[in-house]
């Protein structure tokens, strides 16, 4: 296989390899992979790497629609591509402190799996905003608001349990990915979204757009449809071809786990009492899957700096590996940043990638296990070397027991991290 990328805009002049790398998707509708280094979802990166990506997406779409230009997206820009942890975080400090402010309250809709901190990070960036993101979850004691298809997916069926009262407010309409390539899936959500609550104005933000002319026509035939204007916004734009043919089983095995700990010891942390909970459920409140508010951004920082304040009293020095678990990113990121130490982030996922060790391509290695939240869904994580990390520390939305967790466990101490820390938020 491979793809040709054509790249035709670069608006922030962010060197291409800071975006992504590639791999081969195991999916015979879409047979590759823009592996982000920008995301924390399949590569380890610093947790303010991604809230500050986030951060350049909301900077960059308030620049082209009040048509105004920033004096700081220059300095969040250079700050993004430094390695130095000390010099990310005072960047991240100087976006935070010059909120983004429309006409109107921005409504954010992030896209799950992979796009659910991103979308909440850019809803931070915005002084009043409102920010919901879409969910592979059925929660049994609600009704979804819509539904719609994300059809190159693994799993296809998204749901958007948003507050309908958010919903009806005529105001702009914000959907945030990391990646569009054929724009599909935006098109299925603003025909849900307008056949309920109509507006005139839709927005796509995303870090990568490959759209082809055939495609961006589709968008202009829904725009002439239905009387809409759809903009998109994007950090890196271009086109890319595609020749082979995609895998529909893998060419090796992902690496799963059924033996012991081996020795490693592995500690629980329980810090639901720093956190909101979705009444009569085991779901948080807070993590946008329900809709949010500007009023609880004050909150949802507390509770993170709380949490990590809690577990620093535990872990300290050496090289840590924090693991987010499936949708449920962006408050583990949040807690990872405010830890001390090497600290290194990524995310559990349920889409399987396939795992070469081959120098050069983004997914060395990749290892299965069943969800501990939910033993029927299978789960991946990547790129964890062995003796890199002293320690993990795995964050869940909701409370899993230790059997539950031990298929993945036992992946971590084959890696040779031998200290593991089970954390449960609900």
């Amino acid at each position: 296989m491979s793809v040709n990328l054509n790249v035709t805009q670069n608006r922030l002049t962010i060197p291409v390899d800071e975006f992504f790398n590639m791999a081969a998707r195991i999916n015979k509708k879409r047979g590759f992979l823009f592996v982000s280094k920008m995301l924390g979802k399949h590569i380890p990166v610093d947790p303010y790497k991604p809230l500050l990506a986030s951060g350049l997406l909301a900077l960059s779409y308030y620049e082209s629609v009040m048509n105004t230009p920033l004096e700081h997206i220059q300095d969040v820009r250079n700050g993004f591509l430094s390695n130095e942890r000390e010099e990310l975080r005072k960047t991240y400090d100087l976006l935070k402190s010059k909120p983004l402010k429309l006409q109107d309250a921005p409504i954010v809709i992030g896209f799950a799996e992979t796009a659910t901190a991103l979308g909440h990070a850019v809803f931070d960036c915005f002084d009043q905003a409102y920010y919901i993101h879409t969910t592979r979850e059925a929660v049994d004691e609600l009704t979804p608001e819509f539904n719609f298809k994300e059809e190159h997916s693994h799993a296809v069926d998204q749901r958007c349990y948003a507050d309908e009262s958010i919903l009806r407010k005529a105001h702009p309409i914000l959907l945030v990915d990391d990646e569009i390539t054929t724009g599909k899936t935006c098109l299925n959500i603003i025909k849900e979204l307008h056949a309920k609550y109509p507006r005139n104005h839709y927005s796509v933000l995303s870090l990568l757009d490959w759209r082809s002319e055939e495609h961006i026509n589709q968008y202009r035939a829904l725009e002439k449809e239905i009387d809409i204007t759809i903009t998109v916004h994007s950090l890196l734009k271009g086109t890319i071809s595609f020749e082979g043919k995609p895998l529909e089983e893998p060419i090796n095995e992902f690496h799963s786990s059924i033996s012991k700990l081996n020795g490693a010891v592995v500690k629980r942390h329980d810090l639901s009492a720093h956190f909101r909970h979705l009444s009569g459920s085991s779901y948080l409140a807070d993590s946008g899957r329900f809709g949010i508010d500007d009023s609880v951004k004050e909150k949802i920082e507390e509770s993170c700096q709380n949490a990590s304040n809690q577990l620093n009293r535990e872990i300290q020095g050496g090289k840590t590996l924090c693991l987010g678990t499936g949708e449920f990113m962006y408050i583990p990121m949040k807690i990872a940043s405010y830890l001390h130490g090497d600290i290194y982030y990524h995310s559990t996922t349920r889409s399987p990638v396939q795992p070469v060790d081959s120098e050069g391509y983004a997914i060395r290695s990749g290892f299965t296990f069943p969800n501990p939240e939910d033993q029927s869904v299978q789960h991946y994580v990547y790129n964890i070397p062995v003796g890199k990390y002293d320690r993990a520390v795995i964050m869940f939305e909701k409370e899993v027991s230790e059997e539950e967790a031990q298929s993945l466990t036992s992946l971590l101490a084959e890696r040779k991290i031998n200290k593991i820390h089970i954390v449960t938020c609900s």
